[in-house]
């Protein structure tokens, strides 16, 4: 039982440290961690078990209100219906490898997300906080409480011994009236933006983009920039400094030089670190998938490339085929080649599927298409046509 008092004033120790736990979530746990000394170390009689894991492991939706405007049949007025949905019903993914949870199958459309319960478990009794949608502050999860998930979502997991914490983003995917969740629209079609293949390339440019030349440059995080040498060895460039990157397998996995797409995002897990995704087409002709490949960048430079292999048992690989363009888009990467199909990869590269709600233009014209997100995460996309297209 000593033991067990011990690891609980160490984990309230490490929650107090934490610079982004706002006051209330600090008070809070001042109470919890002294309840916990309170009731257990006073009672010696049973032993108490404290663990290192931190992990969710069940993620549930609970009744959910839902919102459809509709005519008036007898007067021929806007009239709102409200029914409930039954948000068990749609089962939530737990991608432990990629920290995210999701809805596969989406909640019908007028699904209210601001304004939803859930109940979370965590492994081994683990405590659980959310963070703010417009801070780091964090507070403790309540099952009883109502949450805004209107935008993805993050949570944290801390382990009964305070020695561990894992972040999840949790994403609540709802269907659209429309065609396509993005909800494209044409916003010009410029005569100098046509004709192009591979030497050009969409890049967000605070809430707008430029189709800018391509060079040599296949991707960047916050922290490195990398490229191809001539002789087809995959470079980084950190502080300055262009070195050769670190593999975990052999260099002949790596994509083409000049058919290689990247793309990053903020690794929610740790702090100062991106998850960077390199997709291209493979260096032999016998190869019908594309080579993935992917990195855990730090700030400090560490980390190297992993070689996501093919799978014979993945139903959804990424086809082999030419002009890759990918974007990290609401919690998932998007990609879109030469057979103009959009293909979504909630695994960070695994698997690679179709999704209704995320379509290509219907009025598009060009066969080449590069895409970038803005900072207001609005989807944009440029064809060898000559059109740009952005996203709702």
């Amino acid at each position: 039982m000593n033991v067990f008092c011990g690891n609980v004033r160490k984990f309230a120790a490490k929650l107090f440290k934490q610079g982004r736990m706002n006051r209330n979530l600090t008070r809070l746990c001042a109470l919890t961690v002294g309840a916990l000394m309170l009731t257990s170390c006073l009672e010696s009689d049973d032993d108490t078990t404290v663990y290192g894991d931190a992990a969710i492991t069940n993620f549930t939706l609970g009744s959910l209100n839902r919102y459809v405007h509709t005519k008036s049949s007898k007067t021929g007025n806007d009239t709102i219906v409200k029914s409930t949905v039954t948000g068990s019903a749609y089962k939530m993914n737990i991608d432990h490898f990629g920290q995210h949870i999701y809805n596969q199958a989406p909640l019908p459309v007028g699904t209210d997300l601001r304004h939803v319960v859930c109940t979370i478990t965590a492994k081994n009794g683990g405590l659980i906080a959310i963070q703010s949608m417009t801070s780091d502050s964090l507070k403790w999860y309540t099952a009883t409480d109502s949450i805004d998930f209107s935008l993805p979502r993050t949570f944290r997991v801390y382990s009964t011994d305070g020695s561990a914490w894992h972040a999840y983003v949790v994403e609540l995917n709802i269907s659209s009236t429309k065609d396509s969740e993005l909800d494209w629209t044409l916003v010009n079609t410029n005569a100098d933006w046509a004709g192009w293949e591979t030497d050009r390339r969409l890049v967000a440019q605070g809430d707008t983009v430029s189709l800018v030349a391509a060079d040599s440059i296949v991707g960047t995080s916050s922290y490195e920039r990398y490229m191809f040498s001539d002789d087809g060895r995959l470079l980084c460039q950190h502080d300055g400094v262009w070195e050769e990157e670190k593999l975990d397998d052999s260099s002949s996995l790596l994509p083409q030089k000049d058919k290689t797409a990247c793309v990053s995002w903020p690794y929610v897990t740790a702090a100062n670190a991106d998850y960077v995704l390199m997709a291209g087409t493979p260096r032999q002709d016998d190869v019908n998938v594309m080579r993935v490949w992917r990195k855990i960048c730090f700030s400090d430079g560490s980390g190297h490339w992993t070689y996501m292999p093919f799978d014979a048992g993945n139903l959804y690989p990424l086809p082999r085929q030419e002009w890759l363009s990918m974007a990290y888009y609401k919690g998932a990467v998007l990609a879109v080649g030469s057979d103009l199909i959009m293909r979504q990869s909630r695994d960070q590269g695994i698997t690679w599927k179709k999704n209704s709600n995320y379509t290509l233009p219907t009025d598009m014209q060009g066969t080449v298409v590069s895409m970038a997100v803005d900072n207001s995460g609005r989807l944009w996309l440029a064809t060898n046509e000559g059109q740009l297209w952005r996203s709702r």
